[in-house]
């Protein structure tokens, strides 16, 4: 128990340092067009979550390797003119990097997600801890829109013809992060990177992943329908949306 300290979601190095306007819960319902209407952040998109210890710990531990990770990936991004098919990255620390998109998960959960999930707590809180239970599972996507996610929790989403998971999503150029716990990814397009566990702490490997650029239109995680997709589900043609 004690004071929070301010965590940028991704660290602010990660091109996390100019202004974001927040979403209200009614901006949400607006559709893929709708404008932020909420509160300024002025320092980047954040939140107090992580006590002062864990957030120097986690940032000394996971922070350089973290920024480097999205520096190349941003780098493939603009020479690929945006439309890259995998990303060949070179001399990283794997584990390192999924230790802190783990942290960042921390922090855009509830506070009881500490105490339903003791193995996360491990694996971030030890730096040389490695493995994680098939349980937890994170994804990869290539980002290049505007708008951003940082949804925490697991919600059942049932819908007329089928029911799915919505996992716990963190989005922010050049990648999208995804969590899913006991349940399959809510897009196959997302690539796989829990793999990165079973690296030790001063491995330094190249990393090659096949991944997809997927577009964010919504807040609601696990959905990468573009904007004519979510206009014709909703039964919408284009001369009405104008």
């Amino acid at each position: 128990e004690g004071p929070l300290s301010f965590e940028h979601i991704p660290p602010r190095s990660a091109f996390n340092d100019h202004r974001v306007t927040r979403f209200r819960d009614t901006d949400t319902l607006l559709g893929p067009d709708a404008v932020a209407t909420g509160p300024i952040q002025q320092r980047g998109m954040g939140g107090y979550t992580l006590c002062p210890r864990c957030n120097n710990n986690t940032g000394s531990w996971y922070g350089k390797d973290f920024v480097e990770w999205c520096y190349q990936g941003m780098e493939i991004l603009e020479r690929m003119g945006g439309n890259p098919r995998f990303m060949y990255l070179h001399r990283l620390y794997p584990l390192r990097v999924l230790k802190q998109i783990v942290t960042m998960f921390f922090s855009v959960n509830g506070d009881g997600f500490r105490q339903q999930h003791q193995e996360l707590v491990r694996f971030v809180l030890n730096r040389e801890h490695k493995f994680l239970p098939p349980t937890y599972r994170f994804f990869l996507y290539y980002n290049t829109s505007s708008k951003s996610r940082a949804i925490g929790g697991v919600a059942m989403l049932r819908l007329k013809s089928h029911q799915m998971i919505l996992p716990s999503e963190i989005n922010y150029p050049p990648f999208g992060y995804v969590m899913t716990i006991n349940s399959d990814p809510p897009d196959d397009r997302l690539a796989e990177i829990s793999h990165f566990a079973t690296y030790r702490y001063d491995e330094q490997v190249e990393v090659e992943v096949r991944m997809n650029v997927l577009p964010v239109e919504t807040q609601f995680p696990g959905d990468y329908r573009t904007k004519d997709e979510i206009y014709r589900d909703a039964g919408i043609k284009p001369t009405e949306k104008e």
